[in-house]
């Protein structure tokens, strides 16, 4: 391809939804939805692109922006750019941040941080090194997918052993789940109150409050907010609860609590996979265990560790710095 037929053009929110269901593994922070929760709970502005190449479109990317003085800005592009299905996509999303690179100096973008949707490779490192990006050395996003295009019985036999036990344990004590009525606002104070405490007690700093309540009152055929609770047996509480939201053509795990009660009874397996299960019957072709690198707690590893996903990890974070093109 020829760079100088390439185009960066702003999308509107048709055109962004037409791409985004042509994108194989979507990933939530790309999301037109988690812009627009980030837009509220952050005051970000939020700015959608397509690149086309011969009037065809060859990737998208979100960038998310805060303003500073003098009419400067930061931008924040989280795991993008997206690529159209081509198999020279990792060319394509070089061009396309030096397209964004591009941009940075035109609107007075004066810092750019960016956590690329590609693999670390010597390509990948190189490429983005020469465009004026330095990486970080925060821990690079890694995380594991479940194809949910297997059949039922595939999927629970693909189950580590210890981690099917444990589920069909919950199965036999009558552990039950439940799934929130959608904008539940009753549900969303609970989930919040739920999330507080395991911030508190595990310390540390997750999503904002926030954040969590304008991605709850979001809903469409690309996004849905799901709340599955586990009723106690002893109470009118719950003895677990969980989150996944569906993105499109995936599903992921954002949040999983349970009590004392709950870890006895092995409510987390039952809750994880009643929401591995309704993904697969919403239509997703994925599920993503939600995180998982060195970083990740040791009981939290082991548990999603037991699912057996296929796991990924991406290049990390990068940063720019860029000065405005005046004249």
């Amino acid at each position: 391809m020829k760079r100088s037929k390439y185009q960066l053009q702003e999308i509107n929110f048709d055109q962004w939804n037409e791409l985004w269901g042509r994108i194989d593994h979507q990933n939530i922070l790309q999301s037109w939805h988690y812009g627009e929760a980030k837009k509220a709970s952050d005051k970000m502005e939020v700015i959608y692109f397509a690149v086309f190449f011969s009037d065809k479109p060859v990737s998208i990317i979100q960038v998310l922006l805060k303003k500073l003085p003098f009419q400067l800005k930061l931008a924040r592009i989280n795991r993008a750019p997206l690529v159209l299905g081509h198999s020279d996509n990792e060319q394509i999303a070089i061009d396309t941040i030096e397209l964004i690179v591009k941009e940075c100096n035109r609107r007075w973008w004066i810092m750019l941080q960016i956590a690329p949707e590609l693999q670390s490779n010597n390509f990948i490192d190189s490429a983005l090194f020469n465009l004026g990006l330095k990486k970080l050395k925060n821990p690079p996003w890694a995380s594991a997918l479940i194809d949910l295009q297997q059949d039922n019985d595939s999927l629970l036999s693909s189950l580590n052993g210890k981690w099917r036990n444990c589920l069909r344990k919950g199965w036999k004590i009558g552990v039950k789940t439940e799934l929130s009525d959608f904008k539940n606002e009753h549900a969303v104070s609970a989930l919040l109150s739920t999330y507080k405490s395991l911030q508190k007690e595990k310390s540390f700093i997750g999503l904002s409050s926030d954040l969590i309540r304008s991605m709850a009152m979001i809903s469409h055929p690309f996004w849905n907010f799901n709340i599955f609770t586990s009723p106690s047996m002893k109470s009118e509480a719950n003895q677990g609860i969980l989150v996944s939201i569906q993105h499109g053509d995936t599903a992921i795990y954002l949040i999983g609590s349970s009590t004392s009660e709950g870890r006895k009874n092995q409510c987390n397996y039952v809750l994880l996979w009643e929401a591995i299960q309704y993904a697969k019957l919403s239509g997703c072709r994925y599920f993503d265990i939600g995180g998982l690198d060195e970083t990740t707690p040791k009981g939290i590893a082991h548990f999603k560790k037991g699912l057996n996903a296929s796991p990924y990890k991406l290049t990390g974070e990068w940063r720019g710095f860029f000065f405005p093109k005046i004249l």
